[in-house]
């Protein structure tokens, strides 16, 4: 019994490290809202790992159907740069634009996605990533 017990918790122990390891990626504010006449707005984004975290910026318009998000992949709202690696203790600054030529006319509502990126160089056989992945939702208001 001691034995298993001394196992389990060695196991946890494993886990613990692995998430805190995995949550180096930071992203705030966590709501964005471009106010009327706005055409865009920012988000910041940190590393506060120790070692290098590469991430990507996605847009996509949301909806709900029955309940469910639908994300779909939009031109209207673009993020820059969408595609970057931040050293450890770093941090950048994310723009987003709403580069649509048509004016809002209702609420539209998008969501901004962050992913951490995998590094090739840090795969292990028998080793599972676990990235990270941040979905903020970005509202234009007419």
């Amino acid at each position: 019994m001691r034995l298993r017990a001394a196992l389990l918790a060695i196991a946890f122990a494993c886990l613990s490290i692995g998430v805190t390891a995995a949550a180096s990626l930071r992203v705030a504010p966590v709501n964005l809202e471009v106010a009327k006449g706005g055409f865009s707005t920012k988000l910041m984004v940190w590393n506060t790992g120790t070692a290098p975290v590469r991430i990507q910026v996605r847009v996509y318009l949301w909806t709900q159907q029955g309940g469910e998000d639908i994300l779909t992949p939009t031109t209207a709202v673009v993020a820059s740069p969408p595609i970057g690696t931040l050293k450890p203790g770093g941090e950048n600054v994310i723009r987003i634009v709403r580069v649509a030529s048509t004016p809002v006319t209702a609420r539209e509502s998008y969501r901004v996605l962050v992913d951490q990126l995998p590094d090739a160089k840090a795969a292990k056989a028998g080793v599972v990533s676990i990235l990270v992945r941040h979905a903020i939702p970005l509202f234009f208001d007419p």
